[in-house]
């Protein structure tokens, strides 16, 4: 901070730029995790992003692979898609922030209404609830889309009135994400 005290912000600018073009070399400009998702991950796909990554003068530091247990237990995919993961997975639906008169309107029912008849789940929770796995509640989740029981509230943020045969429908914010 010494070297921009006093100055006014022109000068300041123009003191950043300065300092930090200096042993550019040795610094790293930019950094990122790249992932291969499972179903492209063949060794064709692998040898085609080290060279599209090195075609543009990307360093590659370090590759590896992990498990899906480890990346389950880790909850990295959670992490990496946290907006849309912690409305599946990580969130209860009262803790979400939803568009009450958008899911009045789509579903007819006020959303205090629907939370307090206890029928609204995350994906996760809702699995429980239904006694079926990942697969099952993206299966459903994909039906509901068809019969237009779903709702867009914003980027990554679905809510679907989720039907399994035998059981009553309940609303289920994120159902596609656990199988992603």
């Amino acid at each position: 901070f010494d070297q921009l005290e006093d100055m006014d912000a022109r000068a300041c600018l123009d003191r950043l730029v300065s300092l930090s073009v200096q042993n550019q070399e040795d610094v790293m400009l930019n950094a990122a995790f790249v992932f291969i998702k499972p179903h492209a991950m063949t060794e064709a796909t692998k040898k085609l992003v080290e060279s599209r990554l090195r075609e543009r003068g990307i360093k590659i530091v370090a590759e590896g692979s992990l498990k899906g247990k480890t990346i389950d237990e880790r909850k990295l995919i959670d992490q990496h898609y946290y907006a849309i993961a912690s409305k599946a997975t990580i969130k209860k639906p009262s803790e979400l922030n939803v568009p009450a008169q958008k899911f009045e309107a789509h579903f007819g029912l006020p959303w205090g209404d629907a939370l307090a008849s206890g029928k609204v789940f995350n994906a996760l929770d809702g699995c429980a609830h239904f006694g079926i796995d990942a697969d099952a509640m993206s299966s459903a989740w994909n039906e509901a889309q068809g019969a237009k029981k779903l709702v867009k509230f914003g980027g990554g943020f679905y809510c679907g009135l989720v039907e399994i045969e035998g059981k009553e429908p309940v609303y289920i914010f994120n159902g596609f994400f656990m199988s992603m």
